[in-house]
């Protein structure tokens, strides 16, 4: 397959991070969680096993009501990974912050009902209005 490298930095470099494998799921998620935490219309996101995620330097956390913590970068606030409550064992990571870009395109999309009238976007195939299976 292709090589891609599989790390990646918040902004100022304090916080890296790399995991084995290529990512199987890449989404995108228009929830207002994630436009107010990313300041976005969208949160770009991969998912990886957390046995192959191994992160260095200090984050700071989050936990907001939908029981997802997220982990930035306490110098420069690059929001860097999460994990959901409802899905263990992964680690979700937003893809602005990785050295190089997946190789996959994004094959998830949810919370399009909240996406932002002005965004035009080509969303996956698999898309939800809400969460898949709500």
């Amino acid at each position: 397959g292709n090589f891609m490298s599989r790390s990646g930095k918040c902004l100022c470099g304090d916080v890296n991070f790399t995991y084995e494998n290529d990512p199987g799921m890449f989404l995108i998620c228009h929830c207002t969680d994630c436009q107010k935490s990313t300041g976005s219309p969208l949160a770009s996101i991969i998912i990886v096993p957390e046995s192959e995620f191994k992160v260095n330097g200090s984050t700071g956390s989050y936990e907001c009501e939908a029981k997802v913590t997220r982990s930035f970068c306490k110098n420069c606030g690059s929001q860097i990974f999460s994990r959901i409550a409802s899905a263990p064992g992964v680690v979700a990571i937003k893809t602005g912050v990785l050295d190089e870009q997946p190789l996959i395109k994004p094959n998830l999309a949810c919370w399009t009902k909240s996406k932002p009238d002005w965004l035009e976007i080509k969303h996956p195939e698999n898309s939800f209005e809400k969460n898949p299976g709500q």
